[in-house]
């Protein structure tokens, strides 16, 4: 059976949510996920990925997730606020408003998104899930090269020089973070165009696809339902190869364990996983 894992874009509440998931498949099926045949992961997703594959164990990853910035970091993020405040027009410029020029190809969410400021704060402080490990053959990681809006997978189309490297470019938030530079080329949140990017798995035609997608949780609001509208067309294209689908989303447990985090309860870290951890063992015995 070929499998593959999705891994997809959600914030501090996605790192936690995405360890428990694996747990969760690593209880239910007695199979390791690192040894899927493929694993796409965007944003936290990325950097959760990156950590199952280089073998970090949960307990150091909670630590990095609820490890407040060091002092170094908050130097550096500091200056670059400064730095970027002292010509406030230069920060405030649109990062890339050519972008609007390829609106029928890259569709209008990811073209106003060129409009946006660049954001403030280097990405560097996104390095902490991996730094300078060499790149693991099984992922791929999705990203949104900002100049044309064209999603770049790294790992498929482009291998970065450090796994680093890729985490930053797909985590880099427009408006809070700068783009990301590799080889020359800007690259930012691969959430951008999608929350999950399940639909590349498409050419693998696996028989089976575990997805976890955090900014799929119920509520309202324009980004979760265009991450929904992403997320649907993606499984239904996969289900046209064949492959079968076991979706996990938060549910009223994991949401009610987050209440409060990461700011006011980074402990609740450990709650969200276990949470996490008893849907997807749900989510399987449900597919039995």
């Amino acid at each position: 059976m070929t499998v593959g894992v999705v891994l997809g874009a959600g914030g501090p509440l996605g790192w936690a949510y995405h360890l428990g998931v694996l747990q969760g498949i690593r209880d239910a099926i007695g199979r390791e996920p690192a040894n899927a045949d493929r694993i796409v992961g965007t944003s936290a997703g990325a950097a959760i990925a990156a950590s199952l594959l280089t073998g970090t164990p949960t307990e150091q990853v909670l630590d990095i997730i609820t490890t407040p910035p060091s002092d170094d970091e908050r130097n550096e993020m500091r200056a670059a606020g400064a730095a970027a405040l002292r010509h406030p027009l230069r920060a405030l410029r649109p990062v890339a408003p050519g972008l609007v020029r390829n609106i029928r190809d890259i569709g209008p969410a990811t073209a106003m998104v060129g409009l946006v400021p660049a954001g403030l704060f280097p990405t560097l402080v996104l390095r902490r899930f991996a730094s300078d490990q060499q790149w693991p053959l099984r992922l791929w990681v999705p990203s949104v090269r900002i100049d044309d809006g064209q999603i770049v997978v790294f790992g498929r189309d482009v291998v970065p020089e450090t796994l680093g490297d890729a985490i930053e470019a797909t985590s880099a938030v427009p408006a809070v973070f700068q783009p990301k530079v590799i080889d020359g080329a800007r690259y930012v949140d691969g959430a951008v165009a999608s929350s999950t990017h399940a639909d590349v798995l498409v050419p693998e035609q696996l028989d089976i696809a575990f997805i976890s997608a955090p900014m799929c949780r119920p509520g309202g609001g324009l980004i979760r339902a265009r991450a929904q509208r992403s997320l649907d067309a993606e499984i239904a294209a996969l289900r046209q190869t064949g492959t079968r689908i076991i979706l996990v989303t938060p549910n009223a447990e994991v949401i009610e364990a987050a209440d409060g985090f990461p700011r006011q309860r980074p402990e609740a870290a450990v709650d969200i996983v276990e949470a996490a951890r008893r849907q997807t063992i749900a989510a399987f015995a449900e597919r039995r």
